[in-house]
């Protein structure tokens, strides 16, 4: 099998059809819809979280999208998103879903011996985002038409070779997704963990405990209001200090591998340096996107964040699990309307039931495996992409041949197993 390699237009192979326009009365049942927000780093669509239509109303059946569809970001006011793709798979039979204006769907042509696996790939590497520059500032561009993505020049090769690259990089993301799962997992007992001591107040020795409500009187345990002999009523600021980040900007940046985390989902650009000490909690201060909370397990150029590091307090996964289990709350913290904001002072006035030092420090040990674990399959998923992702430029060059590929899924880098004996 000889890596016959050869670029053609994409329109070529391909068909394009913009996204439907709806507005507040179009929602309803029956018709899922795909946003912007529900492409985040995903491969496909999570059918389950998405939005709704009123599948009664009138909607063209070219909107209507199928297996083997690929939804592209059209227009959006974060340009690094646009481009973005998403690949339909494993439609349920009967189900109606379809894409917003703001998407672009590509079809391929039926008659052209393509695997659309295979694209999906080189939509979401670096090669195609490379491509894809050349119609922006070297960096991104502004929007994505039809007529862009129908005179971009995309690899081409025979129908077997397509099929083997396609099957192989989707064992990397098997792998990936596997890890997500436990990522997860671990991530949901650790939440659970600490609302059985701190919600519910089932702390270890909490039989033992006496309670009091507001008044002073003691009552019984689960009473509304009532803190166990020790505890107090207070606010965040009273345990610990979250600090401001400082802004940088892309043009003061000096290119790195450090990400900088503004106010968006995920790190805004990369410099060389960072300002805080891994791991790190980060909260939003601004955008659409203000109060979400997030952890870093690496060191960060914390920008239009508050955060809290591993330096400022010895109960970081405690403050973590606080602020995560509230996340609700933290963005009803938002102020403004054109530009919401949430401020430091606001997340430090936060209520909390304040625990003895010992509750806290050994709840810390109890759950620091937990995320120690998460951090090592961060660090996996990072090895498995980036192997992934440096595969389909080689095969291209010529540097890797097809038959170099000769080995299945369980050859592939595994992650490390994590420890799952864990109790409460």
């Amino acid at each position: 099998m000889k890596n016959n390699w050869d670029f053609v237009r994409l329109g070529s192979i391909a068909e394009f059809r913009n996204g439907v326009n709806f507005d507040n009365s179009s929602f309803g049942n029956g018709l899922k819809v795909i946003n912007v927000a529900d492409f985040k780093n995903r491969m496909y669509p999570d059918y389950e979280s998405l939005g709704e239509l009123d599948s009664n109303a009138k909607w063209p059946k070219e909107c209507f999208l199928k297996n083997g569809d690929v939804i592209f970001v059209r227009s959006n006011g974060n340009k690094a998103l646009i481009g973005r793709s998403i690949f339909i798979k494993d439609l349920p039979q009967n189900y109606k879903l379809t894409y917003s204006a703001f998407c672009i769907k590509l079809s391929f042509i039926e008659d052209v011996e393509i695997e659309p696996l295979f694209y999906l790939y080189v939509f979401k590497s670096p090669l195609f985002r490379g491509l894809l520059s050349q119609y922006g500032n070297g960096t991104n561009i502004s929007n994505l038409n039809q007529d862009i993505l129908n005179n971009i020049k995309v690899p081409v090769t025979n129908l077997i070779a397509q099929q083997k690259i396609a099957s192989i990089l989707s064992a990397y993301d098997d792998l990936i997704e596997n890890n997500n799962e436990r990522i997860k997992l671990l991530e949901e007992m650790a939440e659970e963990i600490y609302k059985e001591w701190f919600v519910r107040l089932r702390f270890p020795g909490y039989q033992d405990c006496k309670y009091f409500d507001q008044d002073g009187k003691e009552v019984p345990h689960g009473t509304a209001g009532a803190l166990p002999e020790g505890w107090e009523a207070g606010e965040i600021q009273d345990f610990v200090e979250l600090k401001k980040g400082k802004i940088i900007t892309k043009s003061t940046i000096t290119d790195g591998n450090v990400p900088v985390v503004a106010g968006g989902l995920a790190p805004a650009y990369y410099h060389n340096t960072a300002n805080t000490c891994s791991p790190t909690i980060t909260i939003s201060s601004s955008g659409a996107n203000a109060g979400f909370v997030n952890l870093y397990y690496e060191d960060i150029w914390v920008s239009d964040c508050t955060y809290l590091d591993s330096e400022m307090t010895h109960w970081l996964y405690f403050f973590y699990c606080t602020f995560k289990t509230r996340q609700k709350e933290v963005f009803h913290l938002q102020r403004g309307a054109a530009q919401p904001h949430v401020y430091s002072k606001d997340i430090h006035k936060l209520k909390m039931k304040c625990p003895p030092k010992k509750i806290l420090n050994e709840f810390e040990d109890l759950i620091s495996p937990f995320f120690e674990d998460i951090k090592v399959l961060n660090n996996k998923n990072q090895l498995l992409q980036e192997t992934r992702d440096l595969l389909l430029p080689r095969l291209i060059s010529g540097k890797l041949s097809v038959e170099d590929l000769d080995i299945n899924k369980d050859s592939l880098p595994m992650a490390a197993e994590p420890e799952e004996n864990y109790s409460k």
